[in-house]
């Protein structure tokens, strides 16, 4: 095999080009079933062939572990690794194979650009956003290759500095690839989105240059499905777990390691009658709630302690290990209406870690007392890490039941403890000034599912409508017919226990750390101290400024007198400001909370990990300390990560050396792995548009199956929810059925808030995100007054 750095002629890369198109046409002419050999992964010591020559080896072992994230499934990854495979090229004998590694690099590579030139179907907004969705890829020192040009009859590697004021003086292709033969050539080619030899293989193949064209040969190849999701590909968030990773994780669960156990710090709360409420198919459990009944000497009635255990996620993957790597190279879960994707691999997420019944688990436990109003009584508030083994693992609909037969206040009275405290708690965050009691109808959302279905080999697509809230009361037909809302679920009161009670715990974190002593001093009554203090990631929200929006204000005033709820719903939107974050305590608005710190959700979120970590340093170093003024020695079991801070020269003290670093008299103490609440936060921000454009993509997908299936029209009753463009009379509006929230240009000229129409699916393309609506022939559009159809 010849190794020159880099193809240096047209001839030669052109000859790389005309390789890989013919292994896209042997596979395109001889594509079989997933259950055929080209489409799983070979073993590499099958010699039942017949004898493979050098380049033949080289190059399947070149494309291996080339395509990682550039296909949502690892059948796709394996077609694509076997294009390069040494027997299929064994049975076409016109391929050619290259004598110069060179070459085979730049058609994996070019290969790699075809995939990332796809994945840019469908893409919507300027470059400046765009680059915005994938900077968390950026590294410092990484370069634009565009930047880099050369001409081709210099060759593609001899980077030379562009002289030319015009473009088209000269021909020319970057030199991206050599160069980025490495593990970061995909992370760039998704960043820098250079897709120039992906679009010179599709013109050798005589393909349209297009994203589509694009898209259209990686489905006919097999390689991507019809609904792959770009939008998730293109944002670079880890689509499988590595091999590696996976061996990370099954090491992990091996650790017998706990520092807070050795420490004396981890309680036995196992005596607890613990509950976990989840929808049925979650699978990692990270938070169970109990209720315990204290002494009340004072009167008659029981004082109840309200406690809620998060799994204790840094057991397992404690600062500084390589499964905290594995979550930081997400920052998050993913939650996709095809799959989950979570931030440690499943036999952690769903199986060690998570809070299973009848098991004992490793928790992080907070108990907090409530005054008669549902306040936190900040002096009540207990945190330690736990071993604690559920009793039930319940779905909301089963505590509903409960609760509906009376259950959930005898038997199971803990269940209606919680649900009084539950209702306490939203009157009191109400009172304070929360949204709930700003928008006491929230505008429905639909939920979408969409599961593969093996035996009509298509996904089949699902629709739930829920309500995030309706201040803590339900409703229904019964109670006020014209403005019940039939394809929106209520709010249940299990929804209610669950989330006043995380909610407490996050208000009760932030009162709990100001009640906690912090002090840098590393000496104390003459012992050495470790220097302890708790920064935490403050979630703030300043209230609406009404004042200086007086017009504004009085629209949303009159709209909720008129009782036009959903409109008023969505006008209150615009007077919301953004959260953010601050190491310094202030008021959440929404929330209607003097402070809140999210914490409840260490398996799924790695800023409520890392909040983990920074709590259970602070108490570990807070009994170390009271270790050292005992003049006992640290367990030698404990780490410098464990505690954040270098001891080494603490150990030296105590085990009586001379040598220990000193300076003007104390001990020289060095801070270890500051936790950074900023880190991960670029992934976690492109998460979101990735979520919305799957969610899109199957909501439209769902109307068009709807379309596509009807002989007639078909109409969705919607209700105008306001006005976003009067020059264009552009509308937002609100459609029942779907739980969707929409753009419409009225036909008809203004309309009001409140107003419902009946509107026709005009065009839907779910690859592009384009749908639109027009009047339906039904009534003229205008929705006659005598249907009870919902006017909310």
């Amino acid at each position: 095999i010849k190794t020159r750095s880099i193809p240096s002629t047209d001839e030669e890369v052109d000859q790389s080009m005309e390789y890989l198109a013919s292994l896209i046409r042997h596979r395109l002419n001889t594509a079989k079933t997933a259950s055929d050999a080209s489409d799983v992964n070979p073993s590499e010591d099958d010699n039942s062939s017949n004898p493979l020559d050098d380049n033949e080896i080289t190059a399947y072992k070149l494309a291996k572990g080339r395509f990682t994230d550039l296909t949502t499934t690892l059948r796709g990854e394996h077609i694509l690794e076997n294009l390069f495979l040494p027997q299929q090229q064994q049975q076409h004998s016109s391929i050619q194979h290259p004598t110069d590694i060179r070459l085979i690099q730049h058609a994996i590579n070019t290969l790699q650009s075809l995939l990332v030139y796809a994945m840019q179907i469908g893409v919507k907004g300027s470059e400046e956003m765009q680059k915005k969705m994938v900077r968390h890829l950026f590294r410092p020192g990484d370069v634009d290759p565009q930047l880099q040009q050369v001409s081709k009859k210099k060759g593609l590697g001899e980077s030379v500095e562009s002289t030319s004021t015009s473009a088209a003086t000269t021909t020319t292709i970057t030199s991206y690839w050599t160069p980025l033969w490495n593990s970061n050539s995909i992370r760039l080619l998704k960043y820098f989105r250079n897709s120039s030899f992906g679009i010179q293989l599709l013109a050798t193949m005589i393909r349209k240059r297009t994203c589509q064209g694009a898209f259209d040969l990686l489905v006919e190849m097999g390689v991507w499905e019809f609904h792959e999701d770009t939008a998730l590909l293109r944002s670079g968030f880890p689509v499988m777990f590595l091999e590696e990773e996976s061996l990370v994780a099954r090491e992990a669960e091996n650790n017998t390691r706990d520092p807070d156990a050795t420490l004396g710090l981890r309680k036995d709360l196992r005596h607890h009658k613990i509950y976990t409420i989840d929808s049925a198919s979650t699978l990692d459990i990270d938070d169970g709630i109990s209720v315990e009944v204290l002494d009340n000497n004072e009167t008659s009635e029981p004082r109840h302690r309200y406690w809620v255990h998060i799994a204790d996620v840094d057991r397992w993957a404690p600062r500084g290990s390589k499964l905290l790597e594995v979550a930081e190279r997400r920052g998050t879960s993913l939650y996709l209406p095809t799959a989950t994707m979570p931030m440690f691999p499943p036999n952690m997420s769903a199986g060690i870690m998570s809070l299973e019944s009848y098991e004992d688990k490793c928790a992080l436990s907070l108990g907090v007392e409530l005054n008669s109003d549902g306040s936190i009584i900040p002096t009540s508030i207990v945190l330690t890490p736990s071993t604690i083994n559920v009793d039930y693992r319940l779905t909301y609909d089963q505590v509903d039941e409960m609760l509906d037969e009376g259950v959930g206040y005898t038997e199971e009275w803990q269940i209606g403890a919680l649900l009084s405290a539950a209702t306490k708690r939203r009157a009191h965050r109400v009172e304070m000034g929360s949204t709930e009691g700003m928008v006491p109808f929230p505008i429905p959302k639909a939920l979408i599912d969409s599961k593969f279905d093996e035996e009509k080999h298509n996904y089949d697509i699902s629709l739930k409508i829920e309500t995030t809230h309706n201040s803590g009361s339900n409703m229904t037909a019964g109670e006020n017919e014209e403005h019940y809302d039939p394809y929106a679920s209520p709010v249940s009161s299990s929804q209610l226990i669950v989330t006043e009670m995380m909610i407490m715990a996050g208000e009760a974190m932030g009162k709990w750390q100001s009640e906690q002593p912090m002090h840098e001093d590393v000496e104390v009554d003459g012992r050495i101290q470790l220097p302890n203090e708790l920064k935490l990631p403050f979630r703030r929200q300043p209230a609406p400024d009404f004042k200086s929006r007086a017009q504004e204000a009085k629209q949303m005033e009159f709209l909720y007198a008129m009782n036009k709820r959903y409109p008023h719903a969505w006008y209150c939107r615009r007077f919301f400001k953004p959260a953010s974050v601050s190491e310094e305590p202030g008021v959440h608005f929404g929330l209607g909370l003097e402070c809140y710190v999210q914490w409840s959700s260490p398996i799924r979120r790695l800023t409520d990990l890392q909040v983990h970590a920074a709590l259970k340093r602070y108490l570990r170093r807070r009994r170390v300390n009271a270790m050292l003024l005992k003049g006992l020695p640290i367990p030698y079991e404990i780490t410098n990560m464990d505690l954040g801070y270098d001891i080494s020269e603490i150990r030296k003290l105590s085990a009586g050396c001379d040598d220990a670093t000193t300076a003007n008299g104390c001990i020289s103490l060095k801070e270890v792995d500051p936790i950074d609440y900023s880190s991960g936060l670029g992934i976690i921000f492109a998460v979101r548009p990735i979520q919305s454009s799957s969610t899109n993509y199957w909501m439209y997908e769902y109307i068009r199956r709807k379309v596509d299936g009807s002989k007639d029209e078909v109409m969705f009753e919607c209700i105008v929810l306001g006005c976003v463009n009067k020059e264009r009379n552009q509308y937002a509006i609100y459609l029942y059925e779907l739980g969707l929230e929409h753009r419409y240009l009225s036909e008809t000229g203004k309309l009001e808030e409140g107003r419902r129409l009946w509107l026709k699916v005009a065009s839907v393309n779910p690859r592009l995100e384009l749908l639109s609506f027009s009047l339906a022939s039904r009534s003229g559009g205008i929705h006659a007054q005598s249907t009870s159809a919902p006017a909310a």
